[in-house]
């Protein structure tokens, strides 16, 4: 059942035109940048988008406007960390269809105050349904943990569907209608 939610989910979001995908990217850029969650100076965890996902490319130039640094994931067989990544940083497509940084510095998850988490669907309530891997889950599963704040356009949002103990729910999901809070 899971995975015929994933399916729908990656199927219409892949399916808004070039012209959508960019307003969405933009109204995300702008509602993360009039949002309090970038006053402080730190490093913001975010993503390079594939499969439809919301692109962060403006937010992440907005981000370096703002002399905040970023990082974004690299995958490995059964963990995640996260890389810095500037405007010189070089990317590699890895098996997975996803661009990651090569040859850059690894940023302690302890270091990121917010992380922009891609998600195939969402809750109002702050569930988050990624890939199926739960990479997300095991790196944010602590107790000490940034902001998260999962990145969607607006047809990725479900009602309801099943989710497991060791999924780590969002503090917030922004989208092209703006930026709520769920925690």
């Amino acid at each position: 059942m899971t995975n015929d939610i994933r399916q729908r989910f990656r199927a219409a979001r892949r399916a808004l035109s070039k012209d959508s995908q960019h307003e969405h990217a933009l109204a995300v850029k702008n509602a993360i940048g009039a949002s309090s969650l970038l006053r402080q100076k730190t490093v913001v965890g975010c993503y390079l988008a594939s499969d439809g996902e919301v692109d962060l490319g403006p937010t992440i130039e907005l981000l370096w406007e703002r002399k905040i640094a970023t990082a974004v994931p690299v995958v490995h067989a059964n963990s995640m960390t996260f890389y810095a990544y500037a405007k010189e940083t070089d990317t590699l497509l890895s098996q997975w269809g996803i661009h990651e940084p090569i040859a850059s510095t690894q940023i302690d998850t302890n270091d990121l105050l917010v992380v922009l988490v891609p998600l195939v669907a969402f809750t109002d309530r702050g569930q988050r349904l990624g890939r199926g891997r739960g990479y997300y889950d095991r790196v944010f599963k602590s107790s000490r943990r940034p902001i998260l704040i999962g990145v969607a356009h607006e047809i990725q949002r479900a009602s309801a569907f099943s989710t497991n103990a060791s999924d780590v729910r969002l503090d917030g999901i922004v989208s092209e209608n703006g930026l709520i809070m769920t925690m």
